[in-house]
């Protein structure tokens, strides 16, 4: 049976030490976090509510902007520039996903690259192709990077698959972990014998967006596994992960829910306090 990662413990750790640092900071100079909700999805709701409580655990402030589903793309952008010019919001973060069919690069490019709270600015994925440290990381990627830190997993002698060629997880994962890696690749849905390469990996990282797509079939016995995805099938959550399957090869497996999405948003968190710091 394979460790059960706990990211919720993970999570507290990187809060905790958020919390000791802002409380150091003058009350009239806290760190402050805009989000952009744009429609009435649940799950979107449901995601901007905990960050909003972790937030204000660690002394940061939170502000929500609400904009309807039918918002246009100027519309967004006007708010996103508007922000940008106030010196009381240290980071920005539109909601994904956006509904409709708005052009989320576009939208994501309008923000600041130096309130860029998720860190997925083009300029910033730029830095990480060219093998550069960028003023942060992905918030995905951080949270990846810190469950492994957690778990004392180096990747230098490890092979490593990523499943999944997103700009807002597989690619930056990829781009950070490419140098320091024995063996690295990354792939999507469209390889061929995908199983037949993943299989060979010690390190799997699944970000796919596609309900328990992962069996157990693509993992060798004893692989390390941090699923990314997270989708609703019959009410219930699940990750890009078959658990049930996966949990009797691996060696360790983070859950969904509980694993990356509680780190993800400690890092987004600790991404908006390097950003204040970086506009002193």
């Amino acid at each position: 049976m394979a460790e059960i990662i706990n990211g919720k413990k993970i999570a507290q750790r990187v809060l905790a030490g958020l919390k000791k640092q802002t409380i150091r900071l003058k009350k009239n100079q806290k760190p402050s976090l805009a989000v952009i909700l744009i429609g009435h999805d649940p799950a979107s709701r449901l995601y901007v509510s905990l960050k909003e409580k972790r937030a204000k655990e660690v002394g940061i402030a939170f502000k929500k902007f609400f904009l309807p589903a039918t918002a246009s793309q100027a519309v967004i952008i006007k708010l996103i520039k508007k922000l940008n010019a106030n010196p009381e919001i240290t980071a920005i973060l539109v909601q994904l996903p956006l509904p409709g069919r708005q052009n989320v690069e576009k939208i994501i490019s309008a923000i600041s690259p130096a309130k860029d709270a998720d860190g997925i600015h083009p300029n910033n994925l730029k830095i990480l192709k060219a093998h550069a440290q960028p003023p942060i990381l992905p918030a995905t990627t951080g949270a990846v990077i810190a469950i492994l830190t957690a778990l004392k997993i180096k990747p230098h002698d490890k092979s490593v698959a990523i499943i999944g060629k997103s700009k807002i997880a597989g690619l930056p994962t990829y781009y950070y972990l490419k140098n320091k890696c024995r063996a690295i690749s990354i792939y999507d849905r469209s390889t061929k014998n995908l199983a037949g390469k993943t299989k060979k990996a010690d390190l799997v990282i699944v970000a796919i967006g596609q309900p328990k797509f992962v069996t157990a079939k693509y993992l060798k016995p004893g692989a390390v596994v941090i699923d990314i995805g997270i989708s609703k099938v019959k009410k219930k959550t699940v990750g890009d992960v078959d658990f049930d399957q996966a949990k009797n090869i691996c060696s360790a497996i983070t859950p969904v829910p509980g694993g990356v999405g509680p780190v993800t948003v400690a890092i987004l968190l600790q991404n908006t306090l390097k950003l204040y710091r970086d506009q002193l």
